[in-house]
């Protein structure tokens, strides 16, 4: 099998463990099937030579890892050092305007996931998803151009739930 082909089944299997990410109501759950995902997508990434994408997926991996180690707030100077690195690490690998995405995706995310707010972590799930889709076109990860419409689509709906157990919470 070549690359491409590979690539694609891995953006299928990717597909199926985010959607299990967004059915998640725990933040240690969303960091645990993230970090998953975001390893099967390095891969499917190095795959196609999108090597932007591997690398903050990488790094998004090492995030989820030391995030979901605080059993209460991550201190802010972690937040910091990540988006600091995020931005050192990647700038010489930034070929073309579209390398740029993974960068603000992974940045976005961190501090989404950084708030403990699921339902912010939600709406920066939802905000990854439409614009990488064209990351994704761009990058031709083909198969994840459907997931990330599907995650959108899902984060959507379950941020919809979060705010009818909210209503019904307060009445």
């Amino acid at each position: 099998m070549n690359k491409f082909i590979i690539a694609q089944i891995f953006g299928v299997v990717i597909f199926v463990i985010n959607v299990l990410t967004f059915s998640k109501k725990e933040t240690n759950k969303v960091l645990f099937f993230n970090g998953v995902a975001n390893a099967l997508s390095m891969t499917q990434y190095l795959l196609l030579g999108a090597f932007t994408g591997a690398l903050c997926c990488a790094i998004a991996v090492t995030r989820n890892v030391i995030f979901s180690r605080f059993k209460s707030d991550v201190p802010i100077i972690y937040l910091i050092i990540y988006i600091i690195l995020v931005l050192v690490i990647n700038i010489s690998f930034i070929n073309r305007a579209v390398d740029i995405i993974p960068m603000i995706n992974i940045i976005i995310f961190a501090i989404a996931l950084w708030t403990k707010n699921i339902k912010l972590i939600k709406v920066a799930g939802i905000f990854t998803c439409v614009d990488g889709v064209f990351y994704n076109f761009v990058e031709k990860a083909y198969t994840s151009i459907v997931n990330e419409i599907v995650d959108g689509v899902v984060g959507i709906i379950s941020l919809k739930d979060i705010k009818k157990k909210e209503m019904v919470e307060n009445n």
